[in-house]
């Protein structure tokens, strides 16, 4: 399949622009004639920021739209990877959540802390090309950090729904800052709400060393694909 991708700028406005992108595909018969509509495998709303010497005003508004759901607690772990991966399919090139630390909020609205790992913190790290011999890009990260956020609500998901579940679509997203190679990033999800059609609805947000935040995620869709086996579920404690 030959995909391709299609932007177009739909405003632009003090040093913020807009970008609508999608990812398409044609339709091709037998003969290799391509035929009706494309078919649209993801599309979202980029939002790009002017650089300049003072982000201030920029990162204060972005701050403060982020979920309010607090900060991820520290300590120690409570649940390890094995934990985790025993009811993911993810391999170690994939397995970016560090463990799980605790389980917040409550019936209604429960979340879990954990940690996230960047790229360079994975069982296997050589997914990713390095652009530069001996030097971590720490930017290529980032995808990584989105992931463990997936991971973190979908194990919400798992112990509120006893459903496994794949993200369907995300509200809205900030990227804030690139973490320190030596950072310990923490994250916390929590269920807001629930829909139709086995789908959950969560906030995330993942912060470094001195609870900065890193990213934040809102109103990222979870779809339940498949009930988890019996031996398989689990409670936490909030």
């Amino acid at each position: 399949m030959t995909i391709r991708t299609e932007v177009e700028v739909v405003s632009s406005s003090q040093g913020l622009t807009r970008v609508s992108c999608r990812i398409v595909s044609d339709l091709v018969n037998s003969k290799g004639q391509i035929f009706g509509e494309p078919r649209v495998h993801h599309q979202g709303v980029v939002r790009l920021i002017e650089r300049k010497d003072d982000m201030t005003s920029f990162l204060q508004s972005e701050i403060d739209a982020i979920p309010s759901i607090g900060v991820p607690a520290d300590g120690e772990i409570l649940h390890h990877p094995s934990f985790i991966y025993l009811r993911y399919f993810h391999g170690p090139r994939f397995q970016c959540h560090g463990g799980i630390l605790r389980g917040v909020g409550d019936s209604n609205n429960p979340g879990v802390d954990g940690l996230a790992l960047m790229r360079h913190q994975l069982p296997a790290s050589d997914q990713f090309a390095i652009e530069f011999e001996d030097e971590e890009v720490l930017l290529d990260c980032l995808p990584m950090l989105i992931e463990a956020g997936f991971q973190n609500a979908g194990l919400v998901a798992m112990e509120s729904e006893g459903a496994s579940s794949l993200p369907i679509g995300i509200e809205w997203s900030t990227f804030l800052r690139v973490p320190d190679q030596g950072e310990k990033l923490r994250l916390r999800s929590v269920l807001q709400a629930k829909e139709e059609g086995g789908i959950t609805v969560h906030d995330v947000i993942v912060v470094g060393d001195d609870h900065s935040p890193v990213i934040a995620l809102k109103g990222l869709r979870l779809k339940a694909m498949a009930p988890v086996p019996e031996e398989q579920k689990f409670t936490l404690e909030r």
